[in-house]
């Protein structure tokens, strides 16, 4: 299923959910992680299924949910997985606003050291970002990072993005009793 909801968010409101990512594949593997255990780490993003396709699941939920009466107030990408590694997720995003509803993406943020995945991602209207610690020891215990990832270029690449980001950001942090 591409497509569920929509559902109430504390952050977005209704949110259409949209998995443009198949379960389980990400460049983390966070010890809280609600889905359980990463089957494949990936940091090089790549194409899952075809925009037309995702495309047009979302907009038969769309359609679904106006004859129901159904507000949604956001098309978010949370997949069961990390949407940036998603090569075609700009595109997606560019469809589904044609819907007339609001695009957010919720991503940890650890790919935006590749011009691709930034620009993808300047679509959305909203960004979330993940956030479990600022320091290194902490973060590999917590977010179990893909062995080449950097935190603090993924850091300082959240701030490049937020330079040029046009949309809102949000960052969000789990916290992890004991840890941090």
């Amino acid at each position: 299923m591409l497509t569920f909801g929509p559902v109430p968010s504390r952050r977005l409101g209704r949110s259409l959910g949209i998995n443009n990512i198949p379960p389980k594949i990400c460049s983390y593997a966070c010890v809280y992680c609600q889905l359980g255990k990463t089957y494949q780490m990936k940091i090089i993003p790549q194409t899952f299924y075809l925009p037309g396709q995702l495309y047009e699941q979302v907009q038969e939920r769309v359609k679904r949910s106006r004859e129901r009466e159904e507000h949604i107030d956001y098309l978010t990408f949370v997949p069961d997985g990390e949407p940036t590694l998603d090569i075609n997720l700009g595109e997606e995003i560019k469809l589904v606003k044609s819907l007339g509803i609001k695009v957010a993406v919720i991503s940890n943020g650890s790919l935006l050291d590749r011009r691709k995945v930034m620009e993808n991602l300047l679509e959305a209207d909203l960004v979330s970002l993940k956030v479990d610690s600022v320091d290194e020891d902490v973060w590999k215990k917590i977010n179990r990072p893909h062995k080449k990832l950097n935190l603090n270029t993924i850091l300082n690449n959240m701030l490049k993005f937020g330079s040029v980001f046009k949309g809102k950001i949000i960052t969000e942090t789990m916290l992890v009793k004991g840890v941090n």
